[in-house]
């Protein structure tokens, strides 16, 4: 949940002391309860490094962990700990389904479905919802006020690339890589970092890498620089 001041040696503290066990318990956490809370130090004891009583730290840390309840759904998503899925997927899934609830009701082929999110992390979230005990975090974190819709713009609908993922690989000549992408998405088209059935094409440029090859193994298509730019101007 990104929560400022929420440190190892707090979190060490906290599922030793069996105050913690998931994400949801944090919000259980009172500022007195925090406030009492001791930590030991990480380096060997000394009189500067003794284990005292996080006092107005705990304090600080109890209005950080609530103020993390209107973090947006991405962030939710990614505090979960579902396999295989980072910050970035947790903010596509977001932006793809736009609430929770959409998303644990979705079913393996809507989520592969989604730009940049293949077979093994749509396997893994679907089957990370269907376990009752993990629905259940997902109920409490919602009793905890927690932001289940996202406020992520959607993607782009509309363009002559929409519903179409590109992959970079190589040096382009007449722009950079960041310009390529703006091109793509300007369209309404995505660029993933990886090549997959899914991917509609390669873009190759000067020493490519190994996606070159993975894309003539899986059957993708392949395109030159100028290929390129004539499809990003013509559309």
């Amino acid at each position: 949940m990104d929560i400022e001041g929420l440190g190892s040696a707090i979190v060490d503290q906290l599922l030793e002391q069996g105050l913690v066990h998931t994400v949801a318990d944090l919000y259980g956490l009172t500022a007195e309860r925090l406030e009492q809370l001791v930590v030991a130090p990480r380096e060997p004891a000394s009189d500067r490094a003794r284990p005292r009583k996080l006092g107005k730290v705990g304090t600080n840390l109890a209005a950080q962990i609530a103020a993390s309840r209107t973090a947006d759904l991405w962030r939710v998503i990614h505090a979960l700990g579902i396999r295989h899925v980072g910050e970035r997927a947790a903010q596509v899934l977001a932006q793809a389904f736009g609430d929770m609830d959409r998303l644990r009701a979705a079913s393996v082929d809507a989520l592969q479905a989604t730009p940049e999110i293949g077979p093994v992390v749509a396997a893994s979230v679907h089957s990370w919802f269907a376990e009752p005990h993990n629905a259940a975090l997902v109920d409490r974190l919602r009793e905890a006020g927690l932001t289940m819709i996202s406020t992520l713009a959607p993607a782009p609908a509309a363009g002559a690339l929409a519903g179409k993922t590109f992959v970079l690989t190589g040096t382009l000549e007449s722009m950079s890589r960041e310009e390529a992408t703006a091109a793509i998405e300007r369209l309404g088209g995505r660029v993933s970092s990886s090549v997959s059935k899914k991917t509609t094409a390669v873009v190759v440029g000067a020493d490519p890498g190994s996606k070159a090859d993975k894309a003539r193994t899986l059957g993708v298509e392949t395109i030159d620089e100028a290929a390129f730019r004539r499809l990003i101007i013509d559309s």
